[in-house]
C-alpha cells in the first residue's frame, strides 16, 4: 500500500473499479477509496433503488448490468489499477440455496473478470466468504479443504477455482498479467449493514427495550468491523509493490476474540443498557446450518501486515452512538424530526444534576453544550442529547420541605374527596426512597412503589414502606407483585424519560380498567413566564406545556380531568384510564405554533451581566458571597456567570451533595454550619419556588450577619 500512496503523491492518478458498490461493503469500500484520493467507478444496476447508498461518495457512477461486465471497458476508457468484485445476486437467506442464481452468479463474476483484464488491471480483488469452508469444528486455514454446504458457498469456491485458471491461463499466453486474490470475508458488521442482520436487529431491538428471540448461539463466532475489513481489504489490494500476492486470504476479527454468539449476544445487551429480554432456542439455525467461525488470519498478517484494530466492544460503541444520534433528532414523542426548529443554544451547561462531581474529580468535569428544539408536529420543547445515565433512578433533596410536604398532603386530599379512592391500591412509579409514598400514611389506601435503583428501595424498605425494584422498561413490564393498581403517582419523573410512551404504556398495563393517576412535570408555561434559563438541565430532556403533556397522555390512553399549575413552577394533572393506547405517531396530526424563546434569550444576557456587576460591586466593597442551593437552577448559574469564580461555596442541606463540588463550575458545596466556620456577607438563594421557605431559614440560623438575595424571573432582588 505505501508504494501506491508513494505513486499518488507523486501526482499518478490511482484508478479502481467497485462492482457490487450499492451493498453494505460495497459503498462502504467506495466511500473509503475516494476519501483517499483513489480515482473510482462504482458499479450499479440499472435503476438501482439503493443507489442513494453512494450520495457524497465521491465516485463515477457506472450503471451496468453484472452479466455485462465483460463489456465495462466500453465505459472507461483508461486503464485501472484494481478491480474489487462484490456484485453476487442472491445473498441473502431467500437466494443462499438457488442453484440457477449461484450458476449465474459464477458466470458473471468470469465476465467481471474478462472486463478487468480488458481494462488492464494489476490486481482482482474478489469477495469470497466463510461459507466457502462448511460446517468446521475447528480452525479454518486458507489451505484447507472447503467443504460447503449452501449453494452459496460452492458458487464462491467455483469461481475462484476458475478465475485462477484463467488467470494462469492468460499470463501463460501473454493475455494478461492480473493477480487474482479471493479474500474470504467473515462475518462483519457496523454502520450500513443491513437492518435484518443479528447484530443491527439485537440493538434495535435492546435499545427500545423489545424482546428478541435467538437461535441457540452456542457456535463459536468472529466479528470484523467495516472499518477493520476495509483496511484489510486495501492491504490486498495495494501492498507488495511489483511483488505478487495472489491467493486466498481470510479476512476475519483477531483469533483471540473468537468465542461463543451467545457472549456477543449477552455484550450487545450489556452495552444496550441491558433494556429488554433476549429468549435462546427460538430460531433455527440458517442455511448453512450450525456453522461455527473459527478463522485464522496468520496468512494475511504475515503477508500484508494487516490486523483488526477495533475491538467488538468498541465496535458496538460506535453502531450505539450512531443510532442514538439519528433517533436524537427525531421526537420522543411523536417520532417526527424536528432538526429544523432549533430554539435555543447553552454553553458550558452542567453535565448534569445529581452526578455532582468530588473535589479529586474537578480536573475530568467540563460544561457541555445543549441545544433546545421544538417538534412542529407535536410542538414538544426537548433536547438532543442523550439521557443522564440515571434517568430510570429518582433521587429527591427537596422532598422533606415544608413547602412540599403541604403540596403532596393537599393533592392526596383532593384525590381521596374528589374521586372516592379510600381503600385503593396506589402505585408510585419511580418512588426514590419512599418520600412522598410516606405521606400516604395518613390517608385510608394500600401504598406501594416501585424504585430502579436498589439502595434507595432498601432505604425505603428499612423504613416499612412496600417498593420494589423495578422500572417501567418496556410496556409489558410488570411493576411489582401486587397489581393491578387503581391509582398510580408519578412526581417530576417523566420529563427525564427518553421514551414517555413506553413509561406511560407500561403503567396503563399495569392499572384496573377504572385506574387513574396523579402526574407532575416541570412546567415550560413558568420558564417561559419568568425567562428563566437556569431552569434548563440536561435531566429534563423534555419541557412540557399542559398541551403538549395532554397530546402525550390522551395518545397513550389516558384521559385527563384535571390541569392545574403547583408550586408556581409545576404541571400537575389528574387523569383517568381510557381506551387502548395507540401511540402519538399514530394520533391525530397537528401543525404547532413556534414557541417564543426571546425572552430565555435576553436572560441569557441580563442574568450573568447583572451577576457579574453585582460581584465586582461586592469585591470593591471588600464583601464575599456564597449560594444556596445545590439543585440544578444553581448549578446552571454558577456555571454561567461570575459566580463560578466569586461564590466561596454552595449551601444546600442535603447530606450527599455536601463536600462536593458543582458540575461545571467546581464551586464547593457545604452544608450551612459551613457559615459557622467561614461566614460571608452575601447569601444569593438560587432555588426558585422555594425561595421564601429558605429565607426564613437563613434569617433563622444566622440572624441579620448575612444578607439575602435571591434571583426572580430575570432580576436580583434583595430580601433583607
Amino acid at each position: 500500500m505505501e508504494a501506491e500512496k508513494d505513486r499518488a503523491a507523486q501526482g499518478e492518478e490511482i484508478r479502481v473499479v467497485v462492482t457490487g458498490a450499492t451493498s453494505f461493503l460495497g459503498a462502504a469500500l467506495t466511500r473509503e477509496l475516494a476519501d483517499r484520493g483513489y480515482k473510482v467507478y462504482a458499479v450499479a444496476r440499472p435503476h438501482s433503488s439503493n443507489k442513494k447508498a453512494l450520495d457524497g461518495a465521491g465516485a463515477e457512477i457506472l450503471e451496468l448490468e453484472l452479466g455485462k461486465l465483460d463489456h465495462i471497458g466500453e465505459l472507461i476508457k483508461e486503464p485501472c489499477q484494481v478491480f474489487f468484485h462484490f456484485g453476487w445476486d442472491g445473498s441473502g437467506s431467500a437466494g443462499r440455496q438457488n442453484t440457477e442464481v449461484q450458476r449465474k452468479n459464477v458466470e458473471d463474476s468470469v465476465k467481471a473478470l474478462e472486463g478487468a483484464r480488458s481494462l488492464g488491471c494489476r490486481r482482482f480483488v474478489f469477495s469470497g466468504s466463510q461459507a466457502e469452508y462448511g460446517i468446521c469444528p475447528s480452525a479454518t486455514r486458507e489451505d484447507m479443504e472447503c467443504r460447503p454446504v449452501s449453494e452459496y458457498g460452492k458458487a464462491k469456491v467455483e469461481f475462484g477455482r476458475r478465475a485462477r485458471e484463467l488467470c494462469a491461463k492468460w499470463r501463460q499466453q501473454g493475455e494478461g498479467d492480473m493477480e487474482y486474490i479471493h479474500a474470504r470475508i467473515f462475518s462483519v458488521y457496523g454502520p450500513g449493514d443491513h437492518p435484518w442482520s443479528l447484530v443491527n436487529t439485537c440493538l434495535d431491538t435492546f435499545l427500545k427495550g423489545g424482546d428478541m428471540e435467538l437461535g441457540a448461539c452456542t457456535q463459536q463466532w468472529n466479528f470484523l468491523y467495516i472499518e477493520d475489513l476495509l483496511t484489510g481489504l486495501l492491504s490486498l489490494a495495494f501492498c507488495g509493490g511489483q511483488e505478487r500476492i495472489e491467493g486466498i486470504y481470510n479476512v476475519a476479527g483477531d483469533e483471540s476474540g473468537t468465542r461463543s454468539l451467545r457472549e456477543f449476544v449477552e455484550q450487545m445487551y450489556d452495552l444496550c443498557g441491558r433494556r429488554g429480554s433476549r429468549v435462546y432456542g427460538k430460531l433455527p439455525p440458517n442455511a448453512e446450518g450450525l456453522a461455527n467461525l473459527i478463522p485464522d488470519i496468520s496468512k494475511i498478517r504475515n503477508r500484508t501486515g494487516w490486523k483488526p484494530e477495533i475491538s467488538f466492544e468498541e465496535g458496538i460503541k460506535r453502531m450505539i452512538e450512531i443510532k442514538n444520534a439519528k433517533n436524537r433528532c427525531r421526537c420522543i414523542v411523536c417520532g417526527h424530526s424536528f432538526r429544523e426548529r432549533e430554539l435555543l443554544r447553552l454553553e458550558n451547561m452542567p453535565a448534569s444534576a445529581q452526578d455532582i462531581p468530588e473535589p479529586g474529580e474537578a480536573g475530568e468535569d467540563q460544561g457541555i453544550t445543549l441545544r433546545l428544539y421544538q417538534c412542529r408536529r407535536c410542538g414538544l420543547v426537548q433536547f438532543d442529547c442523550e439521557p443522564v445515565g440515571y434517568y430510570r433512578d429518582v433521587i429527591r433533596s427537596g422532598g422533606y420541605t415544608t413547602t412540599m410536604k403541604e403540596l403532596r398532603t393537599s393533592q392526596y386530599r383532593h384525590l381521596m374527596e374528589a374521586y372516592g379512592l379510600e381503600g385503593k391500591k396506589f402505585l408510585e412509579a419511580g418512588c426514590g426512597q419512599g418520600e412522598f409514598l410516606d405521606m400516604l400514611k395518613g390517608f385510608p389506601v394500600e401504598a406501594f412503589g416501585v424504585e430502579h435503583r436498589k439502595d434507595l428501595v432498601d432505604k425505603a424498605v428499612s423504613r416499612g414502606l412496600k417498593v420494589t425494584e423495578g422500572f417501567t422498561e418496556t410496556e409489558d413490564t410488570i411493576l411489582g407483585e401486587d397489581g393491578p393498581y387503581d391509582v398510580f403517582l408519578s412526581f417530576n419523573f417523566l420529563e427525564h424519560q427518553p421514551e414517555p410512551g413506553v413509561m406511560l404504556d407500561c403503567i396503563w398495563n399495569n392499572l384496573t380498567d377504572s385506574g387513574m393517576g396523579l402526574i407532575t412535570v416541570p412546567s415550560l408555561e413558568y420558564i417561559l413566564k419568568y425567562d428563566g434559563y437556569y431552569e434548563l438541565i440536561r435531566d429534563h430532556i423534555a419541557y412540557y406545556t399542559f398541551d403538549t403533556l395532554r397530546y402525550l397522555l390522551e395518545s397513550h390512553g389516558f384521559l385527563v380531568l384535571e390541569e392545574e399549575m403547583v408550586n408556581q413552577d409545576t404541571l400537575s394533572v389528574i387523569v383517568k384510564k381510557t381506551g387502548r393506547p395507540k401511540g402519538a405517531a399514530g394520533g391525530q396530526q397537528r401543525e404547532s405554533a413556534p414557541v417564543d424563546v426571546n425572552g430565555l434569550k435576553s436572560s441569557l444576557k441580563e442574568i450573568p451581566g447583572q451577576i457579574e456587576k453585582l460581584c465586582l460591586k461586592l469585591e470593591a466593597e471588600g464583601k464575599t458571597l456564597a449560594m444556596w442551593g445545590a439543585g440544578h437552577q444553581g448549578f446552571t448559574l454558577a456555571a454561567t456567570t461570575a459566580l463560578r469564580d466569586h461564590a466561596r461555596y454552595i449551601l444546600d442541606s442535603a447530606p450527599f451533595k455536601q463536600g462536593k463540588v458543582a458540575p461545571a463550575s467546581h464551586v464547593p458545596i457545604a452544608a450551612p454550619e459551613e457559615f459557622e466556620k467561614d461566614p460571608v456577607d452575601v447569601i444569593l438563594i438560587a432555588a426558585p419556588g422555594y425561595t421564601e421557605e429558605i429565607a426564613g431559614e437563613i434569617r433563622r440560623r444566622f440572624g441579620d450577619r448575612v444578607e439575602i438575595m435571591a434571583l426572580r424571573r430575570d432580576q436580583l432582588e434583595d430580601l433583607s
